[in-house]
């Protein structure tokens, strides 16, 4: 399912265009929106290139479902039932996130619940999608990847904890671990101690709308990566493809594959530094993540489905 690549990060392009699908040049990984895609009668196919199968990875869209309803409207088999779809109709998917409940305080304001309870619904919904894919689905294996939520660092560690109280065991289980609500606090030293806790810990971690500023800062500590920034700068950016179709690069495929092999040079560069010492690490990772780490639980708790309050906007950022 996930490109398994020791030394690169895997970047996946995030789009609102599915065509990019069709379109995308061979290699090109994709990250798009379920809400985009749920919208769609007939879905893109891949080319037949003979070159490896195009790579997938789908967005739940939590972050615009929260924002506008302040809960999830769309219920977990609503979600697997599309995710089945998208994995027989377009490709066999890399991966899909879960319907994860973002902590931002701003996030908090507008559900009115506590990062906690956040985190709790984070990792019931991800339990219950895994237990609904053999449901729905024929395939073997579940895409849906585990996402850590939180805003400080202890936050992450006790969110980990949880994962490790409800049987799911991040470190040895999942190729992939996302980290959520770090997008809009990409430069800052806290993001930057919050990804090399994690990475302590032996997870294999996925940034969610990874800008440049934050692959130059925690890229080192990266599996995989997306984002689609790009968009956000093409739309304060007057047409420089050539083409005399569009008045900005809000939505073209050149002017993002340009940003994205911008994205990879940065990322290659961070990786080669794994072993440099950057100010980040003159600090040791703090006492807490080795006295916090849980140790995995000895049965799995049976979990019921969340309560149908949860939210996502595909966040180009």
């Amino acid at each position: 399912m996930i490109c398994d690549d020791e030394t690169d990060l895997h970047f996946y392009l995030g789009t609102h265009r599915p065509n990019w699908i069709t379109t995308a040049p061979p290699g090109v990984s994709l990250f798009l929106s379920h809400r985009l895609l749920a919208a769609y009668k007939t879905l893109p196919k891949p080319p037949e290139w003979p070159a490896p199968r195009r790579h997938i990875a789908i967005d739940s869209g939590a972050f615009t479902e929260l924002s506008l309803y302040h809960q999830f409207v769309t219920t977990p088999e609503e979600y697997i039932r599309a995710l089945t779809r998208y994995d027989n109709k377009i490709t066999d998917l890399d991966w899909a996130a879960p319907q994860d409940w973002m902590c931002e305080p701003w996030m908090l304001a507008k559900t009115g619940l506590t990062v906690a309870e956040h985190q709790r619904r984070t990792v019931e919904n991800f339990v219950r999608l895994t237990e609904l894919w053999p449901q729905y689905s024929d395939a073997t294996e579940c895409p849906i990847m585990p996402v850590i939520q939180g805003w400080t660092v202890n936050d992450y560690l006790a969110c980990v904890a949880l994962y490790e109280k409800y049987g799911v065991r991040l470190a040895k289980d999942y190729p992939i671990v996302g980290v959520g609500s770090v997008c809009r606090r990409q430069a800052t030293q806290e993001i930057g101690d919050i990804f090399r806790t994690l990475a302590g810990l032996d997870l294999p971690l996925h940034g969610f709308g990874v800008k440049l500023a934050g692959i130059r800062r925690y890229g080192r500590y990266l599996t995989t990566a997306d984002s689609m920034a790009w968009s956000y700068a093409g739309r304060r950016t007057p047409t420089v493809c050539g083409s005399t179709r569009h008045k900005s690069e809000a939505n073209c495929q050149i002017f993002a594959l340009d940003w994205r092999d911008r994205v990879e040079t940065a990322a290659a560069e961070a990786k080669r530094e794994i072993h440099t010492p950057d100010q980040l690490d003159l600090f040791p990772i703090p006492a807490r993540a080795a006295q916090q780490r849980p140790q995995p639980a000895k049965q799995a708790t049976t979990v019921q489905p969340a309560a149908p309050d949860q939210l996502d906007l595909f966040l180009a950022a």
